[in-house]
């Protein structure tokens, strides 16, 4: 058991990152096959009780590593966005971002998802992008007042974009797809359907 050092409060919170991290590192390298409670332990340098401490079980697992991985890119995502000055400029920052992740960081397909969350814990994971889709619609509507977008409903159009993001996730994660040429493919297949210009 490692030595905790700080608060408890803290110590809790940075073990649970190394944990999470651990599953990163693995479904990054092997796939989500070899996800299991041992092999995180292992990749994590920690007993499995520990591990079992923090999730019940795999699942558990992937659902806050969901949570963990959507607050991450969600961070990294603000913080690019902010010298964007306008809504154009924020779209293309928000795709490549997205396509640059899809590449760094694997993720499973989501029909096999499904299969090892079933439905209900497949919609607690999804539940954890609602902070995206807000971001992203709130993008689309500044776009529509400010007439850099053709007139449309927010909320609608941004499920389309990741949709449309969501359909290249699976190859690039394989390395199947070159990044630069996906980025721009679907960054001015997103902007023509939004009826914007080039930034």
């Amino acid at each position: 058991m490692p030595r905790i050092s700080g608060s408890l409060d803290e110590h809790r919170a940075a073990m649970r990152d190394r944990i999470l991290v651990a599953v990163r590192e693995i479904m990054t390298s092997a796939g989500v096959d070899r996800l299991s409670m041992a092999e995180v332990a292992a990749r994590a340098q920690l007993n499995r009780s520990v591990v079992y401490n923090y999730f019940p079980d795999v699942r558990a697992l992937l659902i806050a590593h969901a949570e963990y991985e959507t607050r991450r890119f969600t961070d990294e995502l603000n913080r690019a966005l902010e010298p964007a000055a306008t809504p154009t400029e924020r779209i293309v920052v928000y795709v490549r971002r997205q396509v640059a992740d899809f590449a760094a960081c694997p993720q499973p397909a989501g029909p096999e998802l499904a299969t090892l969350l079933g439905p209900e814990g497949y919609r607690q994971m999804h539940a954890h992008v609602s902070p995206l889709e807000r971001l992203l619609t709130g993008i689309i509507d500044d776009g529509v007042q400010r007439g850099e977008f053709a007139p449309c409903d927010p909320a609608a159009t941004a499920r389309l974009v990741h949709a449309c993001l969501g359909a290249e996730r699976y190859l690039l994660g394989q390395g199947g797809l070159d990044v630069t040429e996906t980025t721009e493919r679907v960054t001015t297949f997103i902007l023509r359907g939004l009826g914007a210009g080039t930034p």
